[in-house]
């Protein structure tokens, strides 16, 4: 049986292509830019709004709560961090752990919590629909048009911080449109296929992009490709070993991450 026959498949797989390639393009800013931390904070922030929300009762309100949750969290990111006694990463790592226990907290003393948790920290993507379809398709074409429109000052922010210096751009700005689209992204990949798939998505193929390859074009040709042919590998598999399918896909995301490092280390020494 071909199981890209169902339809529930043909959702979850559509969603998971759509969502998991904004993520993983933003991941390459995120990366060039050593906070990669932040991704793990800012997905902790945005799993604690969506409890708050589903506490709540609210489906949508989900959204409007972990959007909330991590653009709260990255404005106060952006005033306590400036301390030079204080490292960024202290702040990152509060952020995450707050998230991650409050998180939690909330949801030991909610009734169904075991299966809320499991839904938030590592989703369902079996279970998804036609809207979840037309969310991974907005987020991906909200990002590819941001990235694209203005991509050679984007490079250079995160790649050439040196001349953006001497071209005196205003990096404060530039910095809160993409943390808005980053923060837009992970509340939408979380509510598609919960915190570990969508960290995974976020970091991983990126950094297999950097190991394998050198020119800024080849990184970006590479990572839709690989997302696409890894994410349908992964739908496969899981249901043809009968694997939960999020789970899987992030541990072959980490496996390739790690040969590649592998890789890197021995056959290609830099």
């Amino acid at each position: 049986m071909n199981p890209f026959s169902l339809p529930f498949m043909q959702y979850a797989l559509a969603s998971s292509l759509l969502a998991g390639t904004a993520l993983s393009l933003i991941g390459i800013f995120i990366l060039s830019t050593r906070v990669s931390f932040l991704g793990l904070a800012a997905s902790q922030l945005a799993a604690l709004g969506a409890v708050i929300g589903a506490l709540l009762g609210f489906h949508y309100g989900e959204h409007g709560f972990a959007l909330a949750s991590v653009g709260a969290g990255l404005i106060l990111l952006h005033q306590i961090s400036k301390s030079p006694r204080v490292p960024q990463e202290i702040w990152i790592a509060s952020l995450y752990i707050f998230g991650a226990a409050a998180a939690v907290l909330l949801l030991a003393k909610a009734p169904q919590g075991e299966a809320h948790t499991m839904d938030v920290f590592f989703g369902n993507v079996l279970s998804l629909g036609i809207t979840e379809v037309w969310e991974g398709l907005s987020i991906l074409l909200l990002t590819v048009l941001l990235l694209s429109g203005w991509f050679h000052r984007w490079i250079w922010i995160a790649f050439d911080p040196m001349a953006v210096n001497v071209a005196k751009i205003n990096v404060d700005l530039w910095s809160l449109l993409f943390y808005t689209l980053f923060a837009l992204s992970m509340t939408v990949a979380i509510h598609i296929f919960g915190v570990l798939l969508a960290f995974t998505y976020l970091l991983l193929p990126g950094a297999i992009a950097l190991l394998l390859f050198r020119r800024i074009a080849s990184i970006f040709i590479f990572i839709p490709a690989f997302v696409a042919g890894l994410t349908v590998s992964g739908f496969y598999g899981s249901f043809r070993l009968d694997y939960p399918t999020g789970p899987f896909i992030a541990f072959l995301l980490a496996a390739a991450a790690l040969l590649c490092g592998i890789y890197r280390r021995w056959a290609r020494p830099s």
